[in-house]
């Protein structure tokens, strides 16, 4: 049996059913709950990033520009961590040891290299030691920060490559075919993990029927490449959504009910009840939360390196 799959609106009724208030007056959808689910899911990606940070794990290839030292962290980067830096060098991957900026002035020389040894953190930015002359290319690990969660727009019913439109059960009210409105660019999300599969603008809405445009205005939007036409992943039972995340929460439980009991916590005390009982259980959730790495495979760190080069060393075994 398929696992429950949950949509920010499941999360929102969720909600309102704990806090037993159907009074949008006194607690709004869009002002109150979807924020305080974002802060809680803020807290659960910090958990993560403590204690099992696989979930949140993502990496980039970068090519290097020559006499180039410094590099922008990823904008999408959890709290802008760099977990680790590679150089890629004939079909095989080096680490690049990181070092404090305490020690930069131990390693910095005018002298470039084609193997950078270190590198550091400085800001949204990380410097490489020696500068390298770009001759091999990079590869960075970093923990990826979760999209907002945002109301969903509509599910997926129908796909139609061939004329790039969707048409959806029940179009939402947030979207628009206004080129100059940020609300006309949408994100068409799985709808099974909540991940991006395509960022695209609408050229026009016809009652259900959403059609995109083949020539978008801008190539990116919020740090997103506009896609200008369908593609065979993007499938019925997907999500559509504005532009500014996903509806569908990236994490599933024990998250999902520690979205919710946090949020409830959080307006139990804005309406001036009592919340003892609320923060209970959330501390019970969140202690779930720290533990989501038992039972899972652990890692040892093993390091074989030359003391020449300051790079590990492979032995490769001839079984002929």
């Amino acid at each position: 049996m398929a696992g429950r799959r949950l949509t920010t609106t499941d999360l929102i009724e969720e909600v309102r059913s704990l806090l037993d208030e159907s009074n949008r007056a006194n607690v709004s959808d869009e002002l109150d709950i979807l924020p305080a689910l974002n802060r809680a899911q803020d807290v659960a990606a910090n958990i993560l990033a403590r204690h099992y940070e696989a979930p949140l794990l993502s990496y980039k290839s970068l090519q290097l520009t020559q006499g180039q030292s410094e590099y922008d962290i990823p904008e999408d980067a959890f709290e802008q961590r760099l977990e680790k830096c590679e150089v890629y060098i004939t079909s095989v991957y080096y680490p690049v040891k990181r070092i404090d900026y305490r020690d930069i002035t131990l390693y910095e020389t005018p002298t470039r290299t084609n193997v950078p040894y270190y590198y550091a953190v400085i800001g949204t930015k990380f410097r490489l030691l020696p500068t390298p002359t770009a001759v091999y290319p990079l590869r960075i690990w970093y923990l990826k920060d979760p999209e907002v969660l945002v109301a969903p727009q509509g599910r997926l019913t129908i796909v139609n490559q061939a004329q790039n439109y969707i048409i959806v059960d029940s179009i939402g009210s947030d979207l628009t075919s206004a080129m100059d409105d940020l609300n006309s660019y949408v994100n068409l999300i799985d709808g099974q993990t909540g991940n991006i599969k395509a960022t695209m603008q609408i050229q026009s809405i016809a009652g259900n029927k959403i059609t995109f445009k083949s020539s978008p205005s801008r190539s990116t939007v919020l740090n997103k490449t506009i896609s200008s036409a369908l593609t065979d992943t993007i499938e019925q039972d997907d999500f559509i959504c504005t532009i500014h995340g996903s509806c569908i929460p990236a994490f599933k439980k024990p998250f999902s009910n520690y979205l919710i009991q946090f949020a409830v916590a959080e307006i139990q005390r804005k309406l001036g009840g009592p919340a003892d009982m609320e923060l209970k259980v959330r501390d019970e959730l969140e202690k779930l939360v720290e533990r989501s790495w038992v039972g899972r495979e652990n890692f040892l760190r093993v390091q074989k390196r030359n003391r020449n080069w300051q790079v590990p060393s492979r032995r490769y075994f001839n079984n002929n």
